[in-house]
This record gives C-alpha cells, structure tokens and sequence, in this order.
C-alpha cells in the first residue's frame, strides 16, 4: 500500500513538473510573440511616419514652390499625393487589424486571424504597393513636360534619373523591411501554432 502511494506521489510530482515546464515554456513562447508583435508595431509606425513626411513635403512643394497649371500635371500631382494617402489608410489599417488578433481570446480563432493577417499583408506588398508606386512613378513623369518650360534640359533629365537611382535604392531597402515584416509574421504563426498543438 505504501509503495503504491509513493508511486502515485512520484507520478503527482512528475505531471506538477510538467506543468510547471509546460507553463514556463508558453510564457516563453508568448513573450516571443509579443517581442515580434511590437517589432512589426514599430515597422508600421515608422512606415507611416515615412509617407507622412513624404506626403507633407511633397503637398508643400506642389502648393507653394512649384505650383503647377497645366490640367496633365496636376493630375500627376494628384496620382502621387493619393498614391500616398492611400498607402498611410492601408498602415492604419493593418496597425487595426493586427490589434484586432491581440483581443481574441480563443487561441485557434487568433491563429487563423494571424494567418488572415499575413496574407492581408502579403496582398499589400505584392499587388497594392506595386501599383501604387507605378501610380506614383506615372504621376512623376507626367508633370515632366510642365517641368521642362521651366528647368533646363539636363537638370530635368538628371532629375528624371536620380528618381530612378533613389527609387531603386528605396526599393532595396522597402524590399529588406518587408522580407523582415514577412518572416516575423511567419514566425509569430509557427509560435502561435505551437500553442496550440
């Protein structure tokens, strides 16, 4: 009788090891996840930051420096400041989408939110933010022939390759933080799917 006793005790402090284990290890892997939640968090905000800088200085620069007249131009103006526009509503958005994951409580609902998620955001990086930078790139290009009644020839033209030079090595650096966004949305999924395995 006593030795079944120490059995069932041994066995009790076993299965309380575990658990303690068990719990010590889902800490571990929910702290993971908030660590790369809040790295994403910064990677919008600062997106965001970026094109409002950018959508600021260049409104400025159409409004008081080089205000242009001719209807083709200021629909190419009106292509890259709505290009934009759009593009900060899109961040907003996902900075509301992902906080949404964060308030389910259910963990397989918030795995399937987090994957519904990662292709909201692989949609944006592979269709949406192309098109809008094509937008952005035709509305550069279109104010060109107002541009040229104004600025000489080859100062137009080494503006006209320098937006190409900044715009590919912006498309370099875009590309780095995006892989990165990716694969922390990766990660976050492999995490939560360990939890609920």
């Amino acid at each position: 009788m006593n030795s079944e006793f120490n059995k069932l005790q041994n066995k009790w402090e076993g299965s309380k090891k575990e658990i303690e284990l068990s719990n010590d290890s889902l800490d571990v892997l929910y702290s993971k996840i908030k660590e790369k939640e809040k790295e994403n968090y910064f990677f919008y905000y600062g997106t965001i930051t970026i094109l409002l800088v950018t959508f600021i200085i260049i409104s400025l620069f159409f409004y008081y420096v080089a205000p242009v007249k001719e209807t083709l131009s200021r629909i190419g103006v009106g292509l890259m400041i709505s290009g934009l526009l759009f593009r900060i509503l899109i961040e907003i958005i996902s900075i509301y989408k992902a906080k949404q994951i964060n308030n389910i409580d259910n963990t397989l609902k918030t795995t399937e939110n987090t994957i519904n998620f990662h292709q909201f955001r692989k949609t944006i990086h592979k269709v949406i933010a192309p098109i809008i930078i094509a937008l952005y790139t035709i509305g550069f290009y279109i104010i060109t022939p107002e541009f040229s009644l104004y600025i000489e020839f080859w100062n137009l033209v080494l503006i006209d390759i320098s937006y190409v030079i900044i715009g590919i090595i912006l498309f370099i650096v875009i590309r780095k933080s995006v892989k990165n966004e990716m694969q922390k949305l990766t990660d976050i999924m492999e995490l939560k799917n360990d939890i609920t395995e």
